[in-house]
């Protein structure tokens, strides 16, 4: 046994004492700091990646990743062109395999099936194309070529709509609702099937197309979780156009830690596009200098939290002439509970006419004792209406941008997620993990479990050949599993540890979750009573709380819920001590969910005490002798309290399942030390019958008031399920009767 789960079983007995003075045992429970394998939650492996050669696809098959700490799901990202190669050849084995090699380990796989990709032709099948489907060639970096390596579908023409759409039925039939899959991403719009056309042709589509891609998978997705993907937002032609007069701009910023106990200067202005340099800002009302306009102070203070003081600045009702513009700061969007580690800044814009729509407007942040630039924030692109209709069709989000920049730019749609999380799942893939590190963006990799927090991410991606990534990041690994999706702790277990048979017992629990995600399916504590074998004798579930709807924990301790429970003990169920468990599973009490504490019985149930079930009373034999055709007993008996006032012992001998000689006390004896719950023992002299089959003794207390009643027989601790307790049976051995003598049978 470990020095912690010997502390840990002190600490319970020590509780137990002063728990049995107010009636109720107590456990206190403390989170260990165990990196748990749940359901619905944890790391990601990318199998295909893709690209099919990235990256678990390369382990050997026996390799599924065991020893991964909080590994949760494989992740099958793949091109519809390799699935379906020609018009109705479905090569599900592509899929299947991997799928059952890591759900035969308990893990279900995410699902993603592109149309575009930047390293092969066609990631929509060239059939597809052959059939009249209207589509374009691209370069990346170039958009649109007619000598493009690779072609894109466009993505609301009709052939390959129809096309795709009996696609996304095949695979729904096949894989809607199955339990080996956790997810399905909504990934046949855009390149690599994230939303999105910056990488490939650059076309601008409108919010209809997302939608039309969404209701296709729904409408054949009924099950299993549908995931949107955060970049249907901010793809091309989503950029707000400056118009003349006022608007606001927004702007994202992530919260490094090593800028807390920093301040900062905000410098803002406006550049037309296709220019470089000082020269291409537009002029402002007030300037610093450099066409720029200084609007606020910002101070990250020593617990990340961020303020913003507004620096004062004309603000005409109309511009003058030879003014483009003028800023000035608007607002701190910042939620310190839910998304502690990043903000959006809101600056409001004045524009001259003849100014470019297409010209953007910058935020710059300064080191205040040089002037010098320190960081540029993003403004990324929000649709407050598209996240409502897609968070309206009950789809998770995805998304496949954390730390493709570094430090304050880490990641953009933070305040997207909150609309998401609290009803479906979250899933997070950070940049591919060599590529973010060579381009000095991963930093340490605090900027991931950043993300985690902010987006109240259920899952996380191994964007890179696992073995290796979780060497290099092993106590990021760690970091982030202590805080990703759910995460259960019962801070207290209090029962009653002494329960007669046939009566109740009471618990009274606190439960936290300690995660940032809910477990998106209802799950309840339960308490389980084994016996010295391991053998389960009761199982008692508390389906009035359900730990779905616990808070999770933001910034700071998480709020905890009490609940209490009274049950009654199974008909069935004998006295003896039994071990006390506590587990969360289902409404049947199979245990589901590993919890972060001590006391593991090996089925995710943990121990936190004993419990003693007695009956009405013990008896055990004493002595006995045959003399004869004569049985001499001796019995004692032990009442655990006061019995009722006409109790009265009785004696049965059983011969071939017969009842052969009922019999009790002498008239006259004195039972009111039995009556009163005092020790008591008593002499008795059975005849046994004349024929030499064995025979059985069983004794017992009844009520002579109740006869006739189903309580007519006191519950003894131990006994047979008529409330007899069988003492031994005599039996015929060389000729000579013998009886078994000492001790209790039962």
């Amino acid at each position: 046994m470990s020095s912690r789960s010997v502390s840990f079983s002190i600490l319970c007995l020590a509780l137990l004492a002063v728990g049995q003075a107010a009636e109720l045992a107590r456990c206190r429970m403390a989170d260990d700091g165990s990196e748990l394998r749940n359901p619905g939650m944890g790391w990601v492996l990318h199998y295909y990646d893709n690209v099919p050669a990235n990256y678990g696809s390369r382990l050997a098959p026996s390799d599924t990743l065991a020893d991964w700490p909080g590994l949760g799901a494989s992740y099958l990202r793949i091109p519809w062109a390799w699935v379906e190669p020609a018009e109705g050849e479905l090569r599900w084995s592509v899929l299947d395999t991997p799928l059952q090699r890591y759900a035969a380990t308990g893990l279900p796989a995410g699902l993603r099936l592109s149309c575009s990709e930047s390293w092969t032709e066609y990631a929509t099948p060239e059939w597809v194309r052959l059939a009249g489907a209207k589509g374009y060639r691209f370069r990346p970096g170039q958009g649109m070529v007619e000598d493009g390596p690779f072609w894109e579908p466009d993505y609301d023409d009709p052939v390959f709509l129809a096309k795709l759409e009996t696609f996304i039925q095949a695979l729904a039939r096949r894989y809607d609702g199955n339990p080996a899959v956790a997810f399905v991403d909504v990934g046949s719009f855009g390149v690599w099937g994230e939303g999105h056309t910056w990488s490939s042709t650059r076309k601008a589509y409108p919010v209809a197309t997302v939608k039309r891609h969404v209701e296709l998978w729904r409408k054949y997705f009924k099950q299993t979780p549908l995931l949107a993907i955060d970049d249907f937002v901010s793809r091309p032609g989503t950029s707000p156009l400056l118009v003349p007069g006022g608007q606001r701009v927004s702007f994202d910023l992530v919260l490094p830690p090593d800028w807390r106990g920093r301040e900062f200067l905000l410098r803002a202005g406006v550049w037309e596009r296709g220019f470089a340099g000082p020269k291409s800002r537009r002029r402002p009302l007030v300037d610093d200098g450099e066409n720029t306009t200084q609007i606020a102070r910002l101070t990250v203070g020593e617990d990340g939290t961020p303020t913003v003081e507004a620096l004062d600045r004309a603000w005409p009702e109309a511009l003058p002439a030879g003014v483009d513009v003028a800023l000035r700061f608007a607002g701190l969007r910042y939620d310190p509970v839910q998304q502690p580690h990043s903000a959006k800044l809101d600056l409001e814009v004045a524009v001259a006419p003849g100014v470019s729509p297409e010209a953007g407007v910058f935020l710059h942040l300064l080191d205040p004792a040089t002037g010098k630039e320190v960081f540029v924030p993003h403004s990324e692109r929000e649709d407050a209406d598209l996240t409502k209709w897609l968070v309206e069709q009950g789809l998770g989000l995805r998304d496949d941008s954390i730390l493709v920049q570094g430090g304050g730019a880490a990641y953009f749609h933070g305040l997207m997620a909150q609309s998401f999380w609290p009803r479906q799942p979250v899933v997070l893939e950070c940049e591919h993990y060599g590529s973010s590190q060579a381009r000095k963006c991963w930093g340490d990799g605090s900027g991931f479990l950043q993300a985690v927090e902010d987006y109240h991410a259920s899952y996380a991606s191994i964007h890179w050949w696992p073995h290796e990534f979780l060497a290099a990041n092993r106590d990021l690994v760690r970091q982030i599993n202590l805080r990703i999706g759910y995460r259960f702790v019962p801070d207290e277990v209090a029962w009653t540890p002494n329960v007669s048979l046939g009566g109740a017992f009471r618990v009274e629990w606190d439960w936290r979750n300690a995660g940032v995600a809910p477990p998106y399916r209802s799950l309840f504590p339960a308490i389980t009573l084994k016996d010295a074998k391991g053998g389960i004798v009761g199982v008692f579930v508390d389906e009035e709380l359900d730990l779905r709807d616990l808070p999770v924990q933001a910034r700071g301790a998480a709020p905890g819920q009490a609940s209490k429970l009274v049950q009654a003990l199974p008909f069935q169920m004998r006295g003896g001590t039994y071990e006390v468990l506590v587990s969360v599973g289902d409404r049947l009490g199979t245990p589901l969910v590993a919890l972060p504490v001590a006391g593991n019985d090996g089925s995710r149930r943990y121990r936190v005490g004993t419990m003693s079930v007695v009956g009405d009373y013990g008896v055990s034999l004493v002595s006995s002798r045959i003399e004869g055709s004569e049985l001499h007993v001796e019995l004692a008996w032990q009442p655990h309290g006061a019995l009722p006032a006409d109790a009265t012992p009785f004696l049965h001998l059983e011969q071939n399942g017969k009842l052969v000689l009922a019999t009790g006390v002498a008239e006259g004896t004195d039972l009111a030390p039995l009556r009163q719950g005092q020790a008591w023992t008593s002499e008795h002299v059975l005849a046994l019958p004349e024929a030499s089959a064995p025979v059985r003794l069983l004794v017992g207390l009844w009520c002579p008031d109740r006869i006739g009643k189903a309580n007519e027989r006191l519950i003894p601790d131990a006994g047979t399920g008529d409330s007899r307790v069988w003492l031994g049976t005599v039996s015929q051995e060389g000729g000579e009767r013998r009886f078994p003598t000492g001790g209790a049978r039962h």
